[in-house]
């Protein structure tokens, strides 16, 4: 952790850039399966855990890092790269839009990761939730 009065960059650390990097290799069927996790959970359950991410936010001066989090997860998942894995030829579009559909479990994960030691156990689980999830479908 950064010493008082040092400037906290959640975005440029190893854990995310992996994150990023393992999206990018993510198939349609992935996608899916985490847009499908990330609605199982209760509109409840979303709520405490956005609450949970303010709090870490107000308390610990990370407001700012969490919005640039936050916002750095919808730009990939509206625009990305250009990288379509997996994916047929001429079904590249298909990807972009179920990655589009996916972006409300992206950002979840991607704050998950970001603040993964500063969230209580149950509210990170449920942001990384449709993360788990989409990982442990069968190609």
């Amino acid at each position: 952790m950064p010493r008082r009065g040092q400037k906290v960059d959640l975005l440029d650390t190893d854990a995310m850039d992996d994150l990023f990097e393992r999206l990018e290799r993510m198939n349609e069927v992935e996608l899916l399966a985490m847009r499908a996790a990330w609605r199982s959970t209760s509109r409840q359950e979303h709520e405490d855990a956005w609450t949970a991410v303010k709090a870490v936010g107000a308390i610990d001066g990370l407001t700012d890092e969490i919005d640039r989090v936050r916002e750095a997860a919808r730009t990939w998942a509206s625009i990305g790269s250009n990288v379509a894995p997996q994916v047929l030829i001429g079904q590249v579009q298909n990807w972009h839009a179920i990655k589009a559909e996916a972006t409300e479990a992206i950002v979840d994960v991607a704050l998950a990761v970001a603040l993964e030691g500063r969230l209580d156990q149950r509210h990170y689980d449920v942001l990384i939730w449709p993360w788990l999830s989409a990982m442990a479908t069968p190609d």
